[in-house]
């Protein structure tokens, strides 16, 4: 039974209790607190109100924090994330919109191929996404599923609802599709703040090993979204947080283990790029790790202009 289960019931109970002995007052208090309840559970992913909302991993000996990118891919800055990421050697978990992926599919392919994860942030992304039926939510859940995996070669295990919002439907629909409901357990606030260091230091405040970041990558300028990330890892790195891909963070138990094959997403999101640069060596998640190979004969990544 869910938390939003048992305070709706307590609460009926109550307000049951004060209509019989003619305090109908109370009632009306009762009612007005449980729908202040159900709105904190509906903005508070970490509440976990309505279900099994994943905001955070397993502590480690390494420290290991998951980066994670919403709302994208965007054209205007997604590509110099890239850039930065493999410079850095990081490897981060990107939920995409679906039409933009059915968009900028060369991009998304390249995300993949660069050994990030592509994830499920609903086709549309409506702000009225927490009102759509389960039917409807299905259906926005499965066509990105389905461009996803067209585009890539494999299909995501995650999804995260549009702004962070949830109630029941969002699980029931979530469950249909074979997704896990995942949050974060730290944000910056990066697409209403402008400073780097001021986003930098809200996402500090809130982390903790096994932790999950929020960041975006859609509609943000290139320049500050590379300004934010980059000190954002050299704030972690000097805080000894290691900074690793979501499936490495999350419980060994969640579904984002029964993904396919990496080589076989590489291959099939090679084969989709625009341009073929040929095989790439995708860094190991420590600076001085050896890099995965994706298809072919290793070679060093190109660097960008």
């Amino acid at each position: 039974m869910t938390r939003y289960r048992v305070v709706q019931v307590a609460a009926l109970v109550l307000a049951g209790l004060a209509v019989y002995r003619g305090q109908v007052a109370w009632a009306v208090v009762v009612v007005a607190a449980l729908s202040g309840v159900v709105g904190l559970g509906v903005a508070i992913p970490r509440l976990r109100f309505f279900g099994p909302f994943v905001c955070r991993g397993l502590e480690t000996p390494e420290r290991a924090v998951a980066l994670t990118f919403d709302d994208g891919p965007d054209p205007a800055s997604t590509p110099a994330l890239l850039d930065l990421l493999r410079d850095a050697g990081v490897q981060a978990a990107f939920f995409c919109i679906g039409e933009r992926v059915a968009a900028h599919p060369e991009l998304t392919a390249r995300i993949a191929r660069e050994g990030h994860l592509v994830e499920n942030h609903s086709y549309h992304h409506s702000h009225l996404t927490n009102f759509f039926g389960v039917g409807r939510l299905r259906r926005e859940l499965e066509r990105t599923q389905a461009i996803i995996e067209r585009t890539t070669g494999v299909a995501p295990t995650c999804f995260r609802p549009p702004m962070g919002l949830s109630n029941p439907r969002v699980f029931r629909a979530a469950r249909a599709v074979g997704l896990r409901v995942v949050g974060w357990t730290a944000r910056g606030f990066d697409t209403r703040a402008v400073d780097p260091a001021r986003i930098v230091k809200r996402v500090s405040g809130g982390i903790a090993p096994g932790g999950v970041i929020l960041l975006h990558d859609g509609d943000i300028a290139a320049d500050r979204l590379v300004a934010t990330v980059r000190q954002l890892l050299v704030s972690l790195r000097a805080r000894g947080y290691q900074v690793a891909r979501l499936d490495r963070v999350l419980p060994s138990g969640s579904k984002l283990g029964e993904r396919r094959s990496e080589g076989v997403a590489a291959a099939r999101a090679a084969e989709l790029a625009a341009t073929a640069v040929g095989p790439l060596v995708v860094p190991a998640l420590s600076s001085g790790g050896a890099g995965a190979q994706l298809g072919g004969e290793a070679r060093s990544a190109p660097q960008s202009a």
